[in-house]
């Protein structure tokens, strides 16, 4: 029986002379591996489809161990990300750290926020730096990583973050110091949907401490260090 379904391409990789496997995020199955036969040798269709980050529509069916493409039709390529390398490392990093959401974490949610924030480095002028702020807490959110923007201990606002033990004020524990301002940014970023999410500003300085504070917290959860992360990261010195 064929499915079908949309899906982002989180990573493509050459297999054997013809063919690749693809990484697809997508909002009815999660992540899933799928084969795409003899890409490029198909003049019916377009090989657009097998490349990072492309959206599409996919046709199905079941092979031996994993899903085989019979058609793919592509809804969104972001073509604006090739034409800046350095958005283009940022929703590598993205891709990478989509990649590692759990199998009970809600792929629709996750869909919708690597899709919004690819189309936001692709399409729009707006500050990376935000786009990436956004897409660090949210993806903490929707995988249930995340702890409330509260002192764990006594429910007053915190002046310190513990990776290990949550947010705390100056009483009650220790960790990375953080400002009012950012307490506010990350519970906005935390609990507000949709466009408005993106509606807030700081301080260069307080928002370059937050990105860094963000991407090692994701690298705690993850139990991962993201090269991708470490690239984009070279691009801005």
């Amino acid at each position: 029986m064929d499915v079908l379904t949309d899906g982002i391409v989180l990573k493509s990789r050459p297999y054997g002379e013809r063919d690749r496997i693809l990484t697809l995020l997508t909002p009815e199955h999660g992540r899933i591996t799928v084969l795409a036969r003899s890409v490029g040798k198909n003049k019916k269709q377009s090989v657009l489809y097998a490349q990072n980050f492309v959206f599409s529509h996919y046709v199905l069916f079941k092979g031996k161990g994993m899903y085989v493409v019979d058609s793919a039709e592509v809804a969104e390529s972001f073509y604006g990300l090739r034409q800046d390398i350095t958005r283009l490392a940022l929703a590598q990093y993205f891709a990478d750290v989509a990649s590692k959401s759990g199998e009970e974490s809600d792929a629709a949610a996750l869909c919708s926020l690597l899709l919004n924030s690819l189309y936001l480095l692709s399409a729009t002028e707006l500050d990376e730096r935000l786009i990436k702020l956004v897409f660090e807490t949210k993806y903490c959110v929707i995988e249930g990583l995340f702890p409330s923007v509260r002192c764990v201990h006594c429910d007053k606002e915190p002046t310190k973050w513990s990776f290990k033990g949550g947010f705390f004020c100056d009483s009650c524990g220790d960790g990375y110091p953080i400002t009012q301002g950012m307490v506010a940014a990350l519970r906005h970023m935390a609990e507000t949907e949709g466009k408005k999410a993106y509606l807030f500003s700081m301080n260069e300085d307080s928002s370059r401490y937050l990105s860094k504070l963000l991407s090692d917290y994701v690298s705690y959860v993850t139990d991962t260090e993201y090269s991708s992360l470490a690239y984009y990261k070279s691009l801005l010195i």
